[in-house]
């Protein structure tokens, strides 16, 4: 039986009063035939969810109202909202097995809805924050850390509270080591004073040794070039004069004689030179080491079968020209005049490092064995035992004094048979 609505009555009233009423339609039992078994079986299924749904609300209240630092409590209250609108569904199910209110059910199930759908918008949003929540690991190791640091602070609070105890037996120990100190210092200024005084007689006993070094190598140097020039001139008379009445075993002797008068000579004027290093200044001024090299190359006059290069462009530093001249001079004499080959080539190169220019003379001579590095450097000090040799001895000692004196270093690579290196560097400014 089909209910009509009357066109003449309230609309809103007979609306309302047909949503109660229920005579058109039959009870949901009659579905399961009124099987006592299987309506029982939704009767106990709806009432044990409706009963869970009714709970795990009030559970929730309970929880948000202990914690009340717990973060989103709306979505808490939505939560329970849709779980009590599910759990009167359930209960619906069981009204409507003898009652159809179905559009009372179906009211219910569409508030269910509104408030599921609400609670699933709401509740996306809420994702990132909730994730980005510490867990309970990360709470943990907090924990522990604000403990480890409580302890640390207690440790530290103890040790204040210890220092401030004993605070003044510190200050009165410390000033007592402040007294002594105090004392200690005033002696050691006074030590001090004397020996910058001591210093100060020392030096001006070294000035006057100085000058009287001075003056003793020019006046050994002049009384001693003296006589040998004389030596000299008187052998090569009598070599010119009795010729004829020397045999050749006393040519021999003589010219010996005036070949050693000149080696003295040359080691009267190295050993010159060698004194005046640091003690005679000359302006300093802006010097091409190309130059140089040119002009040194030009005055050595090498043989022909000696080739002088420079394998890239050499500085222009700010120096004595004169002493890098000697430099220059000895490093190359030295390789002209032990290279023993046919063709002999000698290498002249520069780089760059930390603020030096690095000059390097390289030759392809017999080469330096490694136990003689040092010692070649110090003044008198040769390979050659040759008697004949011209050399001196000072050449490499002149170089390393000139090099030193400008704050660089000079020292020697070798390898016997293929030849010998030596460097020396040259402060950039």
């Amino acid at each position: 039986m089909v209910r009509k609505f009357k066109c003449t009555g309230d609309f809103t009233v007979d609306f309302v009063s047909s949503f109660f009423y229920s005579g058109n339609f039959i009870p949901h039992g009659h579905c399961y035939l009124w099987m006592p078994e299987l309506v029982w079986l939704h009767i106990l299924a709806d009432s044990l969810i409706a009963l869970s749904y009714y709970s795990i609300p009030l559970t929730l209240i309970y929880f948000v109202r202990k914690r009340k630092d717990v973060p989103f409590k709306s979505i808490f209250l939505l939560f329970g909202a849709f779980i009590i609108s599910c759990g009167t569904t359930h209960i619906m199910g069981v009204w409507t097995l003898w009652h159809p209110d179905y559009w009372l059910s179906g009211t219910i199930k569409i508030i269910t809805a509104i408030v599921s759908f609400y609670t699933a918008l709401t509740l996306i949003p809420l994702v990132p924050q909730a994730l980005a929540l510490p867990s309970p690991a990360q709470l943990e190791a907090a924990n522990n850390a604000l403990q480890t640091e409580i302890i640390e602070r207690k440790r530290v609070e103890q040790e204040l509270r210890q220092y401030k105890e004993h605070l003044e037996e510190l200050v009165e120990q410390r000033t007592t080591e402040l007294a002594k100190t105090n004392e200690l210092l005033q002696q050691e200024v006074v030590q001090r004073q004397q020996s910058q005084e001591k210093m100060a007689l020392l030096l001006k006993e070294l000035e006057s040794t100085n000058k009287e070094l001075n003056d003793f190598a020019y006046i050994v140097s002049h009384d001693l070039k003296a006589p040998l020039r004389g030596i000299s001139s008187l052998s090569e008379w009598l070599l010119s004069d009795y010729a004829d009445k020397l045999d050749d075993e006393g040519k021999e002797l003589i010219n010996l004689l005036i070949a050693r008068v000149k080696k003295i000579y040359s080691l009267i004027d190295a050993i010159l030179q060698y004194s005046r290093i640091g003690r005679i200044k000359e302006e300093i001024r802006r010097v091409n080491l190309n130059d140089v090299v040119t002009e040194v190359t030009e005055l050595l006059e090498p043989i022909e079968n000696i080739q002088i290069d420079i394998s890239n462009e050499l500085p222009i530093v700010d120096c004595e020209k004169t002493r890098i001249e000697q430099v220059f001079q000895n490093l190359l004499s030295n390789a002209i005049k032990f290279i023993d080959k046919p063709q002999g080539k000698i290498t002249i190169a520069c780089t760059e490092k930390n603020g030096y220019w690095q000059i390097s003379v390289k030759d392809n001579g017999p080469g330096i064995e490694k136990e003689h590095f040092e010692r070649i450097f110090k003044i008198f000090q040769k390979l050659s035992d040759n008697k004949n040799s011209d050399s001196t001895g000072i050449g490499l000692a002149i170089v390393k004094k000139i090099v030193e004196m400008y704050g660089g270093e000079v020292w020697v690579e070798s390898e016997l048979g293929v030849g010998t290196t030596f460097f020396f560097t040259l402060k950039k400014r």
